[in-house]
């Protein structure tokens, strides 16, 4: 951002700013949020009421809706919401239960205890973790966290806090159109990016359909909006959550774009990944494999729904101790490669 921007300027001095960079004193359970994002940031008044959000992130950029003109979008609506929670007409939401980074063992035991600082990535870390020691981890809902409007065909004017931009598919059989401007999803207001994401990360795995008040002019307009059947998928293989998942794949992969897998006569759907790193000796690697080996397969299975990754196909759909076999491209010969899942890489 533009140090010298006036009207951003003007309004930070209506704020009382604080940067917070250690975690370990904050009430996540009710400051919940996108723990994979480069910046987050709450409007909140005295009493800790969450006036609104800025922030959030896409699968393409961790800053793609970070610009001043929605930033200063934001610190305006901020101050309007800080003036009707004064006068009484803001209806503050229930607290979720108190939580804190020392409700996580691993975080109390490896970082609070060892007197270093609780970063954002830790807290998804720390919620796969805990789930799965306690056995109560379902990989294919709870791993899916904070969706993308994309995935509804909304493509939103990063500019313009929830003004749409573009529409298609699924918005667009509901009856979206091109600068509606979303004011509020599944009966909660959002002013923000941030909010909307927040917003549809709480809505029901199993929800059907979606109802969304738009602006449309001067008048809103209430739309029902069908969901996709995977409307939460991401590329979930970045988050820090999944990377606490076991078991472990037994190799470090990138996933290749549509481009290399036509060089390699795949198609865009299928799996492929170049081995790209190993850092442990792993069982993959007594097995055979090689950094620049291309997976394209698991148990014969090439392609699935939500992932063209083999690598997060693995960590979602076996367990630590399966013997999987795999696929493997190398200089034009394709062979395959079986050995046994850990946990954990170390």
């Amino acid at each position: 951002m533009d140090p010298k921007n006036a009207a951003i300027s003007k309004l930070y001095r209506q704020y009382v700013l604080a940067r917070v960079t250690d975690l370990r004193g904050v009430d996540v359970g009710h400051f919940d949020f996108d723990p994979d994002s480069t910046l987050y940031t709450f409007v909140i008044n005295a009493d800790e009421q969450i006036l609104l959000r800025y922030g959030g992130r896409d699968d393409e950029s961790a800053e793609t809706y970070f610009n001043e003109k929605s930033l200063q979008l934001a610190l305006e609506r901020g101050l309007a919401q800080y003036r009707l929670a004064k006068e009484g007409k803001l209806e503050p939401e229930p607290r979720a239960p108190a939580k804190t980074p020392a409700d996580y063992p691993d975080i109390k035991r490896d970082i609070i205890d060892k007197d270093k600082c609780v970063h954002c990535h830790n807290i998804g870390s720390a919620k796969t973790k805990l789930a799965q020691a306690a056995g109560k981890l379902d990989k294919q809902v709870d791993l899916w966290v904070y969706p993308e409007v994309l995935a509804l065909g909304i493509t939103l004017d990063p500019e313009k806090g929830t003004v749409i931009k573009k529409v298609e598919k699924a918005a667009k059989e509901a009856g979206l159109k091109a600068k509606d401007e979303i004011v509020r999803l599944a009966g909660k207001p959002v002013l923000t990016y941030g909010d909307l994401q927040q917003r549809l990360h709480l809505v029901p795995h199993d929800a059907r359909t979606l109802e969304l008040v738009v602006r449309r002019g001067d008048a809103e307009e209430t739309v029902t909006l069908k969901l996709p059947e995977y409307w939460r998928v991401t590329k979930i293989e970045r988050r820090g959550g999944t990377h606490a998942l076991e078991p472990f794949p037994e190799f470090w992969g990138k996933e290749l774009d549509e481009d290399a897998k036509r060089k390699l006569g795949l198609k865009k759907e299928d799996f492929a990944c170049e081995v790209t790193k190993f850092w442990v000796r792993t069982n993959a690697q007594a097995a055979g494999l090689q950094v620049g080996d291309v997976v394209c397969a698991v148990d014969d299975v090439t392609k699935c729904p939500y992932t063209c990754n083999p690598v997060l196909w693995i960590r979602l759909n076996r367990n630590a101790g399966d013997t999987v076999k795999v696929k493997v491209l190398r200089g034009g010969k394709t062979f395959e490669l079986s050995f046994k899942l850990k946990a954990r890489p170390w």
